[in-house]
């Protein structure tokens, strides 16, 4: 579509007057009237309703008013949207949904405060992002991977469970005790083999495919379960235990391709992060 037909339609629906609108557009009154001609034919809709006074508006054109405004102020932008001075650097960026809000908030401002604003396109983790901040046992086996720090595993035990009231918990306490897994977790390997450590018995209540899934099940009272420390704390209805026996942890990064250091934004974001004195709040170097 020719944008001089949406700005000939603009100026006619904010004139009211075909005359008016060829003044403001600097063109001849026939050339407007042809315009809203061929834009009718080719929207196939009738858009203004001309008496001696001048137009009077169609239902449609009140529809596609506020699209032609849209449009052109977007084409008007484009000459200036790649201006050095104006332009913001990119980055495509994967988040894992398991990592705590606290962590994500953290992680966001201190690349500002360092790097400057970037423009951020934010997505599932995916060999198609540019970095992906993840668990480091997702990252995809062609990628580099920046290590940001570690977190603990903590045992969550439910309001309406027993142990609740134990200043602290051993191994053999949790024998027989409802149990939620999530299978899919990346320490959910680590976390059977603490259980299974003493053949003791567990009593399976549930397995859950995310870890906002165990916690929605802790949070209902039908089980036990480990979660991150982070991810687990400042939610109702279980508490957070000291566990004596086997610790487990994940570590959380940066996982990257080398293609994607050909982005400047994203190359100084890893120098930035790769420096010795990074520390984030809730993580253990």
């Amino acid at each position: 579509m020719d944008e001089r037909l949406l700005r000939f339609f603009v100026a006619v629906y904010e004139e009211h007057n075909l005359s008016r609108a060829a003044e403001k557009c600097f063109v001849s009154q026939p050339s407007i009237s042809n315009g809203i001609k061929q834009l009718e034919e080719l929207i196939g809709k009738q858009l203004f309703t001309r008496h001696k006074r001048g137009v009077e508006m169609k239902e449609d054109a009140h529809y596609l008013y506020p699209i032609a405004k849209r449009i052109l102020g977007e084409l008007n932008a484009i000459p200036t949207m790649f201006k050095e001075s104006e332009f913001r650097p990119k980055v495509i960026i994967g988040i894992a949904d398991s990592l705590s809000q606290q962590f994500k908030s953290e992680f966001f401002k201190k690349v500002k405060t360092e790097i400057g604003d970037i423009e951020w396109d934010i997505r599932p983790i995916s060999r198609d992002c540019e970095v992906n901040l993840l668990v480091r046992e997702w990252k995809f086996e062609e990628h580099l991977f920046l290590p940001l720090g570690k977190e603990n595993y903590v045992l969550c035990i439910p309001d309406n469970n027993h142990l609740v009231n134990r200043d602290e918990i051993s191994l053999n306490d949790l024998s027989g005790e409802p149990f939620i897994h999530c299978p899919p977790c990346e320490a959910h390997q680590q976390c059977l083999s603490i259980l299974n450590s003493k053949n003791a018995k567990w009593n399976t209540i549930a397995n859950s495919s995310t870890k906002t899934e165990v916690l929605t099940l802790l949070m209902a009272g039908l089980g036990i379960s480990f979660l991150p420390e982070q991810f687990a704390s400042g939610w109702n209805g279980f508490q957070i235990k000291p566990f004596i026996g086997p610790k487990y942890y994940r570590e959380i990064g940066l996982s990257y391709s080398k293609n994607s250091l050909k982005n400047k934004a994203l190359a100084d974001l890893i120098e930035f992060l790769s420096k010795e004195d990074l520390s984030f709040e809730y993580l253990d170097r």
